[in-house]
């Protein structure tokens, strides 16, 4: 049984390696607004940083199911510090030219997170062995929506201070996630990894395994969709406030409401998740989604922004504690990284499409109605949650049993 001082080590290096991502992912849109560049021009600096996912993210995940997690990990993290360094040094000699810079240094760096992201769910599923797993991934959430509520603040304050500062932290950040993994021990388990197939066999008993269980390929659908409408809300807030001239600290400020959120929605899951069934949670979060959304289509003021980015992230908190303890005791332990790569995949994707959208509608069509847009896909999340009343009835027998046990 893993103790919990390794549990918090992995915790901490995890924390701190998805504070360095965040960061960094936050000061691409707001570095490049201060240079001048253009919505469609950020859109594209966006895009490229989750573009690894589309191009490595299945092919890799089988070839790293073999591998030892802890190394992938430690050497995931040093690419990303390099990664940082680079750019640094490519901001200060081509800032004339920073669209080119930004294009290929965030798809680095985003091909390092790629490699993280596949990796942290087997070693989270190594770590859940013999635990309170509906406890552990609480936990877990809370770090993600601890790290929402504190990088919008130090990116938009550093920002602010100078367009090198948050690339400066990011290296501290590195360096104190890449010292906790260190301490952190996992456990290499050969036994469930198949090394006689071939990658585009693994990755296909993963899909036909995802085929066979529709819940969770609607649950990855559902996410995936909410994936594509954040990247849109978030530029958008981000240049309707920059419209009405307030600074980059005001802007990180009112984008920590998702971290205040998520942190709220991450405490309560285990007594909201305990007390309705599994289809009245979807259906509840993608129901007061619908409204939240309509809020950012009606009110533009920052303090609104900021009690909407709160409501909107409650409810992400609630969602993705169901998801992930769903998700995680679903998977197979031979298929873990595969399956989250796929999953991965479709997620991230969505974000992917939707940052690259963002500044193309915004540009072509304007704030309101790209709000207006999100409203209409948040009412399609609904429809779509509202079948499967079969598979529900499943996972909440499977759910039971474990909250019982």
């Amino acid at each position: 049984m893993v103790s919990n001082k390794n549990f918090n080590n992995f915790l901490f290096s995890s924390a701190f390696s998805l504070l360095g991502i965040e960061v960094f992912h936050l000061a691409i849109p707001l570095v490049a607004l201060s240079l001048g560049f253009t919505a469609i021009e950020i859109g594209w600096c966006t895009f490229s940083f989750f573009l690894p996912v589309i191009i490595i993210k299945i092919i890799s995940s089988a070839v790293i199911e073999k591998n030892n997690k802890k190394n992938t990990l430690i050497y995931s993290e040093l690419g990303r510090l390099a990664s940082t360094i680079i750019f640094i040094i490519g901001l200060y000699l081509f800032k004339d030219n920073g669209l080119y810079w930004f294009i290929p240094i965030s798809f680095i760096f985003g091909t390092f997170t790629v490699f993280t992201e596949i990796t942290e769910p087997t070693a989270l599923k190594m770590l859940l062995q013999g635990k309170d797993s509906v406890s552990i991934l609480s936990r877990y959430e809370i770090r993600t929506r601890s790290i929402q509520l504190v990088a919008p603040v130090i990116c938009g304050t550093l920002v602010t201070l100078s367009i090198f500062y948050p690339f400066l932290i990011i290296i501290l950040i590195s360096m104190l996630s890449f010292y906790f993994l260190l301490k952190t021990h996992l456990h290499h388990n050969e036994k469930n990894v198949s090394n006689n197939v071939g990658v585009f066999k693994d990755i296909n008993s993963a899909f036909r395994w995802m085929r066979e269980h529709r819940f969770f390929s609607l649950m990855v659908t559902l996410t995936s969709i909410n994936n594509f409408l954040h990247p849109i809300l978030y530029l958008g807030v981000i240049l309707s406030l920059q419209g009405n001239e307030f600074g980059f600290d005001t802007t990180g400020a009112i984008l920590s409401g998702l971290g205040i959120g998520g942190i709220l929605g991450s405490l309560i899951s285990r007594s909201v998740i305990s007390r309705f069934s599994f289809r009245t949670l979807v259906l509840g979060v993608n129901s007061l989604r619908i409204l939240v959304f309509i809020g950012f289509l009606l009110f533009h003021e920052p303090i609104a922004y900021f009690i909407l980015f709160i409501m909107k992230s409650i409810l992400g908190g609630l969602w993705n504690v169901s998801y992930s303890i769903y998700s995680i005791k679903e998977m197979p332990d031979s298929y873990v990284a595969r399956i989250s790569a796929i999953s991965g995949l479709m997620i991230k994707a969505s974000a992917a499409i939707g940052s690259l959208l963002a500044g193309y509608l915004i540009d072509f069509t304007g704030i309101n109605v790209t709000f207006f847009i999100l409203v209409a896909l948040t009412i399609i999340m609904l429809i779509c949650s509202l079948p499967y009343k079969n598979e529900y009835e499943k996972i909440d027998l499977k759910r039971n049993e474990s909250l019982i046990t």
